[in-house]
């Protein structure tokens, strides 16, 4: 009685009247009470309360820190904003931790809930973060992205290793078949559910007809999305909203500059307001917008947008702000690689595309990913039912009502045994002393929900031997005794977060460097960090080769002649070469076609390897090579030649002001400081001027 008047309080608190009957479920199986949880519900159905609920008590039992860990940096932020302003009243403090892979995370230990990356997250376990052992609640988000071949596997390390260290561990996960094998792996006790907050619907949009359970109905033809948007606007009193999922960047800007007759002729004039602001808003996210800009600018005009991994981030919080918070935007086109970044519940969900090319041929979306999506369908507090829409040719009509509206949900599996995974995660586990032996190894492997899959751990050693070896011929770690040592290299390619492949390549580079700075930069391109490479179109090919040969030694054609991503590599360095040699944004984007979000994506993750790449240098007492690389990594960060490097180490002189500054004859800091707030004025204006003036030398 007593713990159900606390839990109460506790749910008035945090502004709620009861919980939902997915809830309820939970707390009555056992989501409160010491041990591992595993929840799999669907999409929307109030998960997170949960976790919620589980810290507060996790704080008042044990006083213990708790870790929540989550896919995507986007998602980190918004939940340190989320569980900030939740949690303040109950005295915890929330921390958030997504960027420097190098940081050991030492600021961490003040807080009572720490939020991270799973990528992260496994970053502080590497650099043995001392307030790792006082966490005693860990929080899993979309575990069932144990799937995920690019980030399953850490996630499952990380896990494993945590339960290793005794802390207890709530999963929450989308519904899956398999939710009895995770919670098995786990130790976990089991809690699944159906309940949804509202009701799903789900359709069928083929050859201009429109099918349900209840029948199919006429709809347009030749413009099908637009009449699925107008017909999801029309829901709740004309403020329905949707979201279309498409399988491509192009396809998500080109539907949403389309959709812009569907949406905007519809609009109040409340909504047009709202909408004119945020347009404002997003075309001055940029210093200098970009022709993705100005189009995005355009479609929110309207009350539509594009999201994509190319939306620079100040753009994707007016995004989300002007679809959950204002409403004013109706309807977001986003692509499905990105679904499980937003966190945008609509009326209507519509998925335009299930099948995705995947570099040689097309295929369907797996079900679990449709769920997922369509799991987004219906606003709990403004719809009285959630659409999820398919959109399908005649001919796989029969296929998509098979696979998505009848069939089953595929099971999740592990994805550690592939060897790229297994080699990172074995130096690291070396390299921190968790593992000090190849039976250790063995072992660690042993527990993981790889070997509670397949159980046959002959194999699995194997494997773990096979790259333990490899490694050892890399020097990055050696065996004495039967004990495995991480070398300072390894030790060191394991703090710094990079594949072991990557870090070999630059290893011989600092072995035999090639003077200059385009060389250094095509090493750095080549590093398996940066794949997928851009894309190498037919009709430039000669070219790029040509230039390449350019380039190059003659000692080193014939390694670039039998490397199949040689002119991927080249164009990823040409790319870097024109952002550090000042060429317009604008520029590069219409050149190498790329979006901003991921032309600063890429620099941002240039930047990261010239500095591990400095860092090896280092170690290897190779002081040249340090320098360069410092130098480019500086260069990168900014995206300036070098001339400009003291300039821009001014708070508020950025690229473009400092090349202006240079241009009037001001190269330095020390002309700087003496050029006066006149002069100044006349070069960056006036405003600018008294900032930099204030900030100098920042």
């Amino acid at each position: 009685m007593e713990q159900i008047t606390e839990l109460q309080d506790t749910l008035s608190r945090l502004g709620y009247v009861k919980l939902n009957p997915m809830q309820e479920g939970a707390v009555k199986a056992g989501l409160l009470e010491p041990g591992n949880f595993v929840v799999s519900a669907p999409t929307a159905s109030g998960k997170t309360l949960l976790a919620i609920l589980r810290v507060l008590d996790n704080f008042k039992r044990k006083n213990g820190k708790a870790v929540y860990i989550v896919p995507l940096r986007a998602l980190a932020s918004e939940k340190h904003r989320e569980f900030s302003q939740i949690l303040s009243q109950f005295g915890i403090s929330v921390g958030v931790s997504t960027g420097d892979l190098d940081d050991e995370g030492d600021r961490l230990a003040a807080f009572d809930l720490i939020i991270a990356t799973s990528e992260k997250m496994d970053s502080l376990t590497r650099h043995k973060a001392p307030w790792l052992k006082q966490v005693s609640l860990v929080v899993a988000d979309e575990t069932h992205l144990l799937n995920d071949a690019g980030r399953g596997a850490t996630l499952e390390v990380v896990l494993t290793k945590f339960l290793q260290n005794g802390a207890q561990v709530l999963s929450l996960s989308a519904t899956i078949p398999n939710a009895g094998e995770l919670a098995g792996w786990m130790g976990a006790k089991l809690f699944e559910s159906e309940w949804r907050p509202t009701q799903l619907v789900k359709m069928v949009a083929s050859a201009g007809k429109l099918y349900s359970e209840d029948g199919a109905v006429e709809m347009d033809e030749k413009k099908p999305v637009h009449d699925l948007v107008r017909r999801a606007m029309a829901v709740n009193a004309g403020k329905g909203q949707s979201l279309v999922f498409v399988s491509t960047r192009r396809s998500a800007e080109a539907l949403a500059r389309e959709l812009i007759t569907a949406t905007g002729p519809a609009l109040s004039p409340e909504d047009k307001a709202q909408c004119e602001l945020l347009a404002q808003k997003a075309l001055k996210a940029l210093p200098n917008p970009t022709g993705q800009c100005e189009l995005l600018s355009q479609c929110l005009r309207s009350g539509v947008a594009f999201h994509h991994a190319g939306i620079e981030g100040r753009q994707r919080e007016i995004i989300e702000r002007g679809f959950k918070e204002t409403r004013c935007i109706k309807c977001i086109v986003a692509t499905t690689t990105l679904a499980m970044g937003i966190d945008y519940p609509a009326s209507w969900v519509i998925v335009r595309d299930v099948k995705r090319f995947d570099g040689n041929f097309s295929d369907f979306v797996p079900a679990l990913e449709v769920a997922q999506m369509l799991g987004r369908a219906g606003r709990p507090r403004y719809d009285k039912q959630g659409v999820g829409v398919i959109c399908c040719g005649p001919s796989d009509l029969r296929k998509v009502r098979d696979k998505y509206i009848l069939g089953p949900l595929e099971n999740i599996f592990s994805k550690l045994s592939a060897e790229p995974a297994l080699r990172t995660h074995a130096l690291a586990l070396v390299a921190t002393n968790h593992c000090n032996s190849f039976e250790e190894l063995f072992t660690f492997f042993g527990h993981t929900f790889f070997a509670k899959q397949f159980g046959d751990s002959a194999q699995l050693n194997s494997r773990v031997e096979r790259v333990g070896m490899e490694l050892m011929k890399y020097d990055f770690m050696r065996e004495k005794g039967g004990k495995l040592i991480a070398t300072p290299v390894g030790k060191r390619v394991s703090e710094l977060y990079i594949d072991p492949l990557t870090a070999k390549a630059f290893i011989d580079y600092i072995d035999k460097p090639v003077a200059g700075p385009f060389p250094l930069l095509l090493e750095v391109a080549g590093a398996l960090e940066l794949r997928p490479l851009p894309r190498v179109g037919r009709a430039e090919e000669q070219a790029l080769w040509e230039e390449l040969y350019a380039q190059i030694d003659d000692n080193a054609v014939s390694r670039w002649e039998f490397d199949e991503d040689a002119l991927g590599k080249y164009k990823q360095a040409k790319i870097a070469n024109a952002w550090i040699n000042e060429a317009g944004e604008d520029a590069i984007f219409t050149q190498f076609d790329l979006p901003p979000g991921i032309l600063h994506s890429r620099v941002r993750l240039l930047e990261w390897l010239t500095y591990s790449l400095a860092e090896l240098a280092y170690i290897k007492n190779a002081s040249s090579v340090r320098l360069e690389a410092r130098n480019m990594q500086r260069r990168l960060k900014h995206g300036v030649k070098e001339e400009l490097l003291d300039l821009v180490r001014v708070r508020g002189i950025g690229r473009v002001r400092a090349r202006r500054l240079f241009i009037a004859g001001i190269t330095n800091r020390e002309e700087l400081r003496a050029a006066g707030k006149e002069k100044l004025a006349k070069v960056i204006g006036a405003k600018v001027a008294e900032r930099v003036i204030a900030g100098e030398g920042g």
